[in-house]
């Protein structure tokens, strides 16, 4: 009585949209990792990883991850980069994750950052049960918790980037704004 494989690797995507041009974003996003700085704690001793909490900001399902990002390359109009992130401590207890950000225009003024991943769940036949019970979903709400904080790190780091309006030109005859 053969019984068919389990899947092994369970997948898991979600995006976010930017309120900023995606040539805007695009620089910073193909650039240095310094848009990943925000959210980080520290960086690894190595310097090629930096660790990030995911997840809730408190609590058991609170994670500090060690984030690796691969290179930055064009793609249909947009741009990827592949991420890892691993846990920082226990890792045999907790799944890798292999993905890629992707980054695409929507319109002039919006952009989309989406995270397409999968990661195999530790511990076997008792990993998988976990996993579709509740850890995929906990995996959801932690893809989905790093796009929003790496959606406002973009965000917040183009409005502090833009140039403030300027006051409006006045005469030298003209009064003083009181």
């Amino acid at each position: 009585d053969a019984h068919p494989p389990k899947p092994t690797a369970a997948f898991v995507s979600d995006f976010v949209d930017i309120e900023a041009p995606m040539a805007a974003v695009e620089e910073r996003f193909c650039g240095a990792v310094e848009w990943l700085l925000p959210l980080a704690d520290t960086a690894t001793d190595d310097g090629e990883a930096l660790l990030v909490r995911i997840g809730p900001s408190t609590g058991l399902l609170s994670r500090v991850v060690r984030v690796r990002l691969g290179g930055c390359a064009a793609r249909r109009g947009g741009a990827v980069i592949p991420i890892r992130w691993e846990s920082a401590s226990q890792a045999s207890l907790f799944p890798v994750l292999d993905g890629t950000l992707v980054l695409n225009a929507l319109d002039d003024a919006h952009c989309r950052l989406t995270l397409e991943a999968s990661y195999r769940p530790p511990l076997d036949r008792v990993g998988l049960w976990l996993d579709s019970v509740i850890f995929h979903r906990v995996a959801q709400s932690t893809v989905r918790s790093f796009l929003q904080r790496v959606g406002r790190s973009f965000e917040g780091s183009l409005a502090q980037s833009d140039p403030p309006d300027a006051p409006p030109a006045t005469s030298p005859g003209d009064p003083p704004d009181v």
